[in-house]
């Protein structure tokens, strides 16, 4: 009878290490998996937060130019011009116009979350005929 005891007993422990050690792979496996699932998760919201930034900087940009073009008459030379946008929240853009003779430099800074974005846009002004004609956009680091 002690015989049979000690059997079911290394039988009990062999039972508990491995559902321990099978517990242990599935605890590790799940927690792993969550680690990913979330730093996935942060990416994309960084990845849309940068999205949205961009095209609200580009929005500065296109309503930069159409100020320009129904202004070009009465738009200063030689001074600068700031204005504000509200594209995904209050006041998220910020727009500056440096008119310097016939070319006109446009920059616009966007907001979204912990992203920005800064594009810089070089026009020329057609002083006879008043024709905008962009030069060349590029995003600038801040």
């Amino acid at each position: 009878m002690f015989h049979y005891k000690i059997k079911n007993f290394r039988r009990g422990v062999a039972a508990l290490i491995t559902v321990l050690s099978f517990g242990g792979l599935i605890f590790t496996i799940s927690m792993g998996s969550a680690i990913v699932a979330f730093w996935a998760n942060q990416n994309i919201k960084s990845i849309r937060d940068s999205n949205k930034a961009f095209y609200a900087a580009q929005s500065g940009l296109q309503d930069a130019l159409i100020k320009l073009e129904r202004n070009k008459d009465n738009f200063p030379a030689n001074s600068t011009s700031t204005f504000s946008l509200s594209i995904n929240g209050a006041s998220d853009v910020t727009v500056s116009i440096y008119p310097v003779n016939n070319v006109a430099t446009i920059t616009a800074t966007s907001t979204s979350g912990f992203v920005n974005k800064k594009l810089q846009a070089v026009v020329d002004i057609n002083s006879t005929t008043g024709l905008i004609t962009p030069t060349s956009t590029i995003e600038q680091t801040l």
